[in-house]
């Protein structure tokens, strides 16, 4: 009898070795590592607001220049009402707006991070960084043949508005399909990386989209005119001065 249950736990180990054979963390390492490929990017981007029965619709443009998990200049190209504004993130240096109304930069901090992006349902911390392991705990609730299900958990001590998030991970490409975020157990926002396209050795997600159920409203970001690998860092890009700089 002893000898049945020391092989039946021997195999009941076994069994979730092979369930468990990533990790939470492994994974959310590998999201990270997939959602900044590329050494370096530039592209253009066309944002479209509205509400969710597709009313109100508002359509922005912006450029875009993005470095490794959180290095990132975006400028509003257009409507003229918001046009040159710009935000930049520095790593761990920081995070900074540039309105040029006022010709003026402040730094973006704390819990504003997770406020809206110029009026946008992207917060700033969203469109400023891939990093999610610094602030969160993550553990594998759900597997099949092609995904993974995380629970991520917020650390103590972050700043982060959303105590949770449900990702839901592409086992192929790494790429996630789906990202819920909630705030005291409610579900406040929805991340959906809607199409990804394959630039050579790049996989990149191209059209994104962020549902603010609480405001029963969306925004999509599609990317286009997608150019790799210019050394922008040591052009000096994802800098203050950059930030001031007028594009078009």
């Amino acid at each position: 009898m002893k000898k049945m249950m020391i092989i039946a736990i021997a195999i009941l180990l076994v069994n979730n070795a092979a369930v468990f054979a990533e990790t939470g963390e492994a994974i959310l390492t590998k999201v990270e590592n997939a959602l900044s490929g590329p050494k370096d990017y530039e592209c253009r981007a066309v944002m479209v607001l509205a509400d969710m029965n597709g009313s109100n619709r508002e359509q922005r443009e912006l450029k875009l220049w993005l470095a490794g998990k959180d290095s990132r200049v975006i400028k509003f190209l257009s409507p003229a009402g918001i046009e040159g504004i710009g935000l930049l993130t520095e790593g761990d240096e920081g995070m900074y707006l540039y309105l040029p109304a006022q010709n003026r930069i402040r730094m973006i901090e704390g819990s504003v991070k997770d406020q809206s992006f110029q009026g946008t349902d992207f917060s700033y911390n969203e469109m400023g960084s891939y990093e999610y392991k610094k602030d969160y705990t993550s553990e594998i609730t759900k597997e099949d043949a092609g995904s993974w299900t995380l629970r991520l958990v917020k650390k103590a001590g972050s700043d982060r508005a959303y105590d949770q998030m449900v990702m839901v991970v592409n086992k192929e490409n790494y790429i996630p399909v789906k990202v819920e975020l909630y705030e005291k157990n409610v579900l406040k926002k929805v991340l959906l990386m809607q199409e990804v396209r394959q630039f050579g050795k790049y996989l990149l997600p191209v059209k994104i989209r962020v549902e603010n159920l609480a405001q029963n409203h969306y925004t999509e970001m599609y990317l286009e005119d997608i150019v790799f690998d210019q050394g922008l860092e040591a052009q000096g890009v994802f800098t203050k001065r950059f930030l001031k700089k007028r594009v078009q």
